[in-house]
């Protein structure tokens, strides 16, 4: 085979497996279960995977942040709540993601259920962990909005722990800022009930 060919086939293979590491490990579709930062998990930052700054180092500069909204302070039974996660950051940034699970803040498992309400959120199983995170239909919004139905009945305080990606669009898992957030919801009162019961 011609000396010329082989370099180029080399070449050709190299960047072909080169664009099939860097898209694994960019995850523009959403990342493997497991990467919120509560519970012992890692956040993306911490994974070794988006990693050119440090965990939060956007907020603690001014430049961003991830807030969770739509969460009472207290939770009441069998309700359905739209949650909200927001990214903001002030550089440019052309895609977003983000994971969050709630869990019981005594034992970590499981609380409640996510539902997603449009394309741009899915759910992910694992361990008897509920995850919801993006899509790739997601990642043009900095803003994610979905359901979370309380459990039918309390479970002490639930924790909502969440991670988020601004990300500079460019497949690649450098340059971009991973923020970690999580809310606190207290146990209903003794006389909560689930709705439409006595």
């Amino acid at each position: 085979m011609n000396p010329s060919r082989i370099l180029l086939l080399s070449v050709a293979a190299v960047s072909a497996l080169s664009f099939v590491a860097t898209s694994i490990r960019a995850y523009p579709g959403g990342p493997p279960p497991g990467v919120t930062g509560g519970f012992g998990e890692r956040t993306c930052n911490q994974s070794g995977c988006h990693n050119s700054y440090e965990l939060n180092a956007g907020r603690t500069s001014g430049l961003g942040d991830l807030v969770i909204s739509g969460v009472p302070d207290q939770y009441q039974p069998g309700m359905t709540y739209s949650v909200r996660v927001t990214i903001t950051h002030t550089e440019g940034r052309d895609a977003w993601g983000f994971q969050l699970a709630a869990r019981v803040k005594e034992s970590g498992a499981q609380a409640g259920e996510f539902k997603p309400t449009d394309g741009t959120t899915q759910t992910l199983l694992e361990k008897g962990i509920q995850y919801i995170e993006h899509t790739l239909e997601g990642t043009n919004s900095n803003v994610f909005e979905f359901n979370w139905v309380a459990p039918s009945s309390s479970t002490g305080e639930i924790v909502l722990h969440a991670a988020g990606n601004a990300a500079d669009g460019s497949l690649s898992p450098d340059g971009d800022y991973i923020y970690s957030s999580s809310a606190t919801l207290r146990a209903p009162t003794a006389s909560a009930r689930l709705p439409g019961t006595p």
